[in-house]
């Protein structure tokens, strides 16, 4: 009983230490980031100062304005989940699971990773100007931007938990940031608050912000963690 009390008790810090970022995944999730920034630049290029959609858009929007009308719940809620208080929720919410299975790191990315890819969307706008119904900002999308991180995030989460090693750990990580800002950009394109390619770009942010987001803070804690030693 004694040894097995000491194993759990050695096993729980080792959980609280996980990196944000296993080890394999750091270079999968940096060339994420790299795609990411792609997604989100060539897209504003294209379509800086636009006040209306493009071909691509027309396109994605007719496919998508043929989603099943008892959807209309999912997407209000998906739509709710971006905004203000829904958003804090969500935080909060992917914060506490990371806390909740002994990942601090990653609870914290979580915050500052979320917060700082809703920063970054909201610099964006007006840079790109491209606009919506005459007035509204729109690119990128922040709902999707927010979504699209907070997958990402419960995808490391996810990845590490299983110990899934690079190459399904990178397919985990990527698939939960699809799903994640899919959805959101669905609920999005469907409420024509955003043009299709407006999602694309917040795709692009929330894959952009988070792995340097989450390597900054597993670097900061192993510089926090050698410290002592050196006195």
């Amino acid at each position: 009983m004694l040894s097995e009390h000491a194993a759990s008790g050695a096993a729980q810090p080792r959980a609280a230490t996980r990196p944000a970022v296993p080890p394999e995944l750091r270079r999968p999730v940096a060339v994420l980031a790299i795609l990411g920034a792609v997604l989100a630049i060539v897209p504003a290029i294209l379509y800086a100062g636009d006040t209306g959609p493009s071909r691509l858009d027309t396109r994605v929007q007719n496919v998508v304005d043929d989603s099943p009308a008892d959807a209309w719940n999912l997407i209000r809620a998906l739509d709710w989940l971006g905004e203000p208080l829904g958003r804090t929720i969500l935080v909060v919410a992917v914060a506490a699971l990371c806390l909740i299975a002994g990942r601090r790191r990653l609870a914290v990315v979580a915050v500052l990773g979320i917060v700082a890819t809703s920063a970054l969307t909201t610099v964006l706008k007006p840079l790109v100007d491209r606009r919506i119904h005459d007035d509204f900002l729109s690119y990128p999308s922040g709902h999707t931007a927010a979504a699209t991180a907070a997958a990402m995030v419960l995808g490391l989460l996810l990845a590490d938990l299983l110990r899934a090693g690079r190459i399904v750990g990178t397919a985990i990580v990527l698939a939960a940031a699809l799903v994640g800002g899919g959805l959101m950009a669905w609920a999005q394109i469907h409420l024509t608050a955003h043009y299709p390619t407006d999602t694309l770009g917040g795709f692009g942010c929330g894959l952009l912000v988070i792995p340097p987001a989450a390597l900054l803070t597993d670097r900061l804690a192993r510089m926090r963690a050698v410290r002592p030693t050196s006195r």
